[in-house]
């Protein structure tokens, strides 16, 4: 059959567009949970390299620094209805020796996909970037309760708290390297995305030392979002590092 013309173009519109839907139809709990995600994505069930997992059994090594060059930028807030985005502006830039990725936002969850040993945490905060390439990175900040965090204060008052409502304030301005801990320590790793497509090849940089949150700004955030995180995957023998520092 011949696919050319208004009829295919149609058709194939309609194809791509029924195949998006697929693929956003997933959540965190119910018969569209993490266990029905191989449907939308076989990669998601199948796949070797998938995150979140334990941070155990790592091996120390001397590593590149992450040096975050992040620009002060007000942030364009979404309620996905799985967790709130906050799309940063062009022009932040995580460096990791010669490779250099591009701050696109970040999110959060509640409570945390990672976990260090068999300490777990109430809250984590995922950095999304890429490089020119497409490379992805991920930079993860695990959260622990204790004092109020000063740039979560700028933000929280005008969080978009209905499920697909925009919130953007000009005037509200932050550096997403307020979220992140004072050192510069992490564990590294190759895995995924925690959501379905769950593409694998993903770079982790996960921070050592967790930031605080006070209980009720994670109590925020857990109210609007519910619990969003991922069920720990199998490590499959992939080698965690532990960098050390330099």
């Amino acid at each position: 059959m011949n696919w050319t013309g208004p009829v295919g173009s149609l058709f194939m519109a309609t194809a791509l567009a029924t195949s998006a839907s697929a693929q956003d139809n997933w959540s965190y709990s119910g018969s569209n949970g993490p266990n029905s995600w191989g449907s939308i994505s076989s990669v998601c069930a199948n796949g070797s390299m998938q995150s979140p997992i334990i941070m155990e059994g790592t091996e120390a090594v001397l590593l590149n620094r992450l040096e975050t060059n992040y620009n002060v930028s007000p942030v364009d807030m979404k309620n996905d209805r799985r967790t709130i985005r906050f799309d940063y502006a062009p022009g932040s830039m995580l460096r990791v020796g010669d490779k250099t990725f591009e701050l696109t936002g970040f999110h959060f969850h509640t409570p945390g996909e990672h976990r260090v040993m068999a300490q777990s945490f109430p809250m984590e905060i995922h950095f999304d970037h890429r490089a020119a390439d497409g490379t992805q990175a991920r930079v993860a900040v695990l959260v622990k309760e204790g004092s109020a965090n000063m740039a979560a204060e700028e933000l929280w008052p005008h969080l978009p708290i209905e499920p697909d409502q925009t919130s953007r304030r000009p005037d509200v301005k932050i550096n997403a390297r307020d979220f992140m801990p004072h050192s510069g320590t992490y564990y590294r790793y190759m895995g995924s995305e925690t959501h379905p497509p769950c593409t694998e090849g993903v770079n982790w940089y996960i921070f050592k030392e967790p930031v605080e949150f006070s209980k009720e700004q994670i109590a925020v955030m857990n109210g609007i979002m519910g619990e969003n995180a991922r069920p720990l995957q199998p490590r499959n023998n992939r080698m965690i590092l532990d960098a050390l520092p330099n």
